[in-house]
């Protein structure tokens, strides 16, 4: 709902598609929408932790409910911590909120959507970063959290072409 987040939402709702907003943040979440809110007829937010499991069906469902279809999905969900430190002080805490966000986040979101999106020969998108392949001092969680999102992108490809088109 917010950085990247928000501006997919402006043009997604430019290109007169509806739009379900997933967010942790609920604050973020009101703010996008009131934003946006000459297209409330086309755009929702859900709160959604997406590395929950429960939370995630739960969005699916809502968004079933709302609009009927699920004709695309864009994993943008993401924490990042430029100043995450040194690996030896990174909590294994740390390291498991970043994973759980950035890549289970976009498996969860991807493996409940996946069969409205087949249904609709519909599109995924993932998020990745630079940071996949050209990392920086001290960001091992985010750059293994992308690396990952980037090989489950190429999987996801395979496993789910051709009625489904899922890119990076």
């Amino acid at each position: 709902a917010q950085g990247i987040g928000r501006g997919i939402c402006q043009y997604l709702l430019h290109q007169e598609y509806r739009v379900v907003i997933a967010d942790i943040d609920a604050e973020a979440g009101r703010e996008c929408l009131n934003a946006f809110r000459e297209h409330t007829e086309r755009l929702r937010f859900f709160l959604t932790d997406v590395g929950d499991e429960a939370a995630v069906l739960a969005c699916i469902e809502q968004t079933l409910g709302t609009f009927r279809r699920i004709d695309g999905l864009v994993n943008n969900a993401g924490i990042a911590h430029p100043d995450a430190g040194p690996v030896e002080m990174l909590a294994l805490g740390d390291w498991e909120r970043v994973i759980r966000t950035n890549l289970t986040g976009a498996f969860l979101m991807t493996k409940h959507a996946a069969p409205h999106l087949r249904a609709s020969r519909g599109a995924i998108v993932n998020i990745a970063s630079t940071r996949a392949l050209q990392s920086e001092k001290d960001s091992e969680a985010y750059a293994a959290s992308k690396g990952g999102l980037v090989a489950l992108t190429h999987a996801l490809a395979v496993s789910l072409g051709p009625e489904v088109r899922v890119n990076c």
